[in-house]
């Protein structure tokens, strides 16, 4: 094979490469974020980060993380919660939660039906009941009069999930 074709073929493979590349940008930017566990999409601002399976991982509420800490019995430690109502990155030991307010950016728009095309009961979702995180406990407290719920510093009801 000459030098000329060998300079060819790697000039095609850099091109490939490259354009596989671009594609692959392309695609992730037309396609949300997902959640670790469940699969749904990463809401602004209920975003929750946490070591789960000895890594980083992204959850899409602080519900679904604790959630998962309860179902694979193994720790799950939340490194950072996003603010409800201002999309702020809060601190777990800082922040204030509303847990089971009648608002849960991961429910689901659309009913399941059953195999007789009738609507399901939900008997179970890992992001309910919502938990919702403030910075302030003024913010949670005020927010909560408005969409039910109860306030609590994050610690306490991240050690209730624990146990």
């Amino acid at each position: 094979m000459g030098r000329a074709r060998q300079l060819a073929l790697f000039a095609i493979a850099v091109m490939a490469l490259a354009a596989g590349y671009a594609g692959w940008r392309a695609y992730q930017r037309t396609h949300p974020e997902q959640c670790y566990a469940c699969q749904r999409p990463i809401h602004a601002h209920s975003r929750t980060v946490a070591t789960a399976k000895g890594g980083s991982r992204l959850f899409c509420c602080p519900a679904c993380a604790l959630s998962e800490q309860r179902q694979e019995g193994k720790a799950v430690r939340v490194t950072e919660l996003t603010a409800v109502n201002s999309g702020a990155k809060l601190s777990p030991n800082d922040a204030y939660v509303v847990k089971g307010s009648d608002v849960n950016m991961c429910a689901h728009a659309h009913e399941m039906i059953d195999a007789d095309k009738r609507a399901a009961d939900v008997h179970y979702d890992r992001c309910a009941p919502s938990i919702l995180a403030f910075a302030q406990e003024r913010e949670a407290i005020q927010f909560s009069r408005e969409h039910g719920g109860t306030v609590l510093p994050f610690r306490e009801i991240a050690a209730s999930y624990a146990k």
